[in-house]
C-alpha cells in the first residue's frame, strides 16, 4: 500500500520505500453519496510516481460520515482493498492485523499454469444504456440504488437483465460481458494471502436466447476450464517496453465509438459478493452500508459494481458521460431494479 513506481519504459520497478496512506478530511454537506454529482476525490487519477497509491479520505456530509478508501488497481484489486480495510478497522477496535505474506500477482499466477486459447472476438458489441449520446463530452459518471431482491445468483441476474435491456433498446446484436475473476484460488495454503493485484477476466458472450441459469452454468464451466487466465499472454511481457500513448484509446476512435454505439465489449459486471458491514466497525464509527465506485472506462459503454450486505445488494452503475445524461442514468437504474425484482 506504499509502492512507489521507479524508473522508465522496462526497466520500470516498484519501490518499497515509497509514500504512506494519506489520510484526509473533507467538508462535502451538498453531495448525496447517491451519484457522482459532486463526489469529492473521485474524478482525478492517482500519480504513481508522485502519490501513494492507496489514499483514504473521511467525507463529512449533510447525511453522515463516510470513509473512502482508495486504491490503485495496479498495486491492488477489489479484495485485497478490502482485506487492507479491514485490517485498519482491526488495528482500530485493538485486533491484530492478519497482514499479507505474499508477493504473487496475477502474472505470476498466470505464468505458471496451463492457460486455454483466448477465443472471444471483441468487437462490435452493444452498449446497455439507453441516453442521449453527446460523443464530445468526456468524463465518467455513476448513480446506485439499493436492491432488496433475492441476492441469490445475483451475478448471473446482473447478466441476463442488462442483456435483455441491451437487446430491448438495441435489437439484436452482440452482447458481451466481462466479468474479473480473483485468481487466488490458483494459491496453495502454503504461500498465504496476496494483496496485490490478482484480478483475471471471465468474457461471456450472451445470446437472445439464453436463460438466468446458462448464464450461471456458464460462470462455472468457465471456472473449471481456467478461462478467467485466458487473457494472459505470455509475449504481455514484452507490453513494458511500448509506450503509453499506444495504450491510450484516441479521442476520434472514443467518439466514433459513442457515435455508432458499438464497443469491444458491451460492459464490465463485478460482485464482490456478502462483505459484512461489522467488520468495518470501531470505536466512534459503525457503519450502516458500503458501495465500491466504479472504474472510470470511458471505453467501455457500463460498468455494473456490486455487494451485498445485511440482506441489501448495493448496486452501482457507471458509465461515460457522452453515454447518457444523469437523469437518464437514474432512470436505467430504475429500469434495471425493476428487471431484477421479475427474475
Amino acid at each position: 500500500m506504499k509502492l512507489r513506481l521507479k524508473g522508465y519504459w522496462g526497466l520500470r520497478q516498484w519501490d518499497d520505500d515509497g509514500l504512506n496512506p494519506t489520510v484526509d478530511e473533507i467538508q462535502a454537506n451538498d453531495w448525496d453519496s447517491s451519484t457522482s454529482e459532486g463526489a469529492p476525490c473521485l474524478g482525478a487519477p492517482i500519480n504513481l510516481r508522485t502519490e501513494s497509491p492507496c489514499q483514504i479520505t473521511k467525507i463529512y456530509t449533510a447525511k453522515g460520515t463516510h470513509i473512502l478508501f482508495r486504491t490503485h488497481h495496479a498495486i491492488t484489486d477489489g479484495r485485497g482493498t478490502v482485506h487492507f480495510m479491514q485490517d485498519v478497522f482491526r488495528i482500530l477496535r485493538g485486533e491484530e492485523p492478519i497482514g499479507s505474506t505474499s508477493r504473487i500477482t496475477e502474472w505470476d499466477i498466470a505464468m505458471r499454469e496451463q492457460r486455454p486459447d483466448y477465443s472471444v472476438a471483441e468487437d462490435d458489441c452493444l452498449p446497455v444504456i439507453k441516453g442521449s449520446v453527446n460523443p464530445e463530452l468526456t468524463g465518467y459518471q455513476w448513480h446506485r440504488f439499493d436492491w432488496t431482491g433475492d441476492k441469490n445468483k445475483l451475478a448471473a441476474k446482473l447478466i441476463y437483465a442488462c442483456a435483455e435491456l441491451a437487446r430491448n433498446h438495441f435489437g439484436e446484436g452482440k452482447v458481451l460481458f466481462r466479468i474479473p475473476a480473483d485468481l487466488r484460488r490458483y494459491m496453495n495454503e502454503s504461500e498465504g494471502f496476496t494483496v496485490a493485484n490478482c484480478s483475471g477476466a471471465i468474457d461471456l458472450e450472451i445470446e437472445a436466447t439464453t436463460k438466468l441459469n446458462e448464464i450461471r452454468s456458464q460462470i462455472v464451466k468457465a471456472m473449471r476450464n481456467k478461462l478467467d487466465l485466458a487473457p494472459f499472454k505470455e509475449n504481455h511481457k514484452y507490453v513494458k517496453w511500448l509506450p503509453k500513448s499506444l495504450f491510450r484509446v484516441h479521442p476520434d476512435s472514443l467518439k466514433r465509438m459513442h457515435r455508432e454505439q458499438r464497443y469491444r465489449m458491451s460492459g464490465i459486471m463485478s460482485y464482490m459478493g456478502e462483505v459484512d458491514n461489522d467488520q468495518f466497525r470501531c470505536d466512534g464509527f459503525t457503519p450502516f452500508s458500503q458501495f465500491g465506485v466504479p472504474i472510470p472506462f470511458e471505453n467501455r459503454p457500463i460498468f455494473v459494481a456490486a455487494c451485498t450486505y445485511n440482506n441489501i445488494s448495493n448496486i452501482i452503475i457507471g458509465c461515460p458521460r457522452s453515454a447518457c445524461t444523469m437523469s437518464e442514468l437514474n432512470e436505467f437504474c430504475k429500469q434495471l431494479s425493476d428487471s431484477l425484482d421479475n427474475l
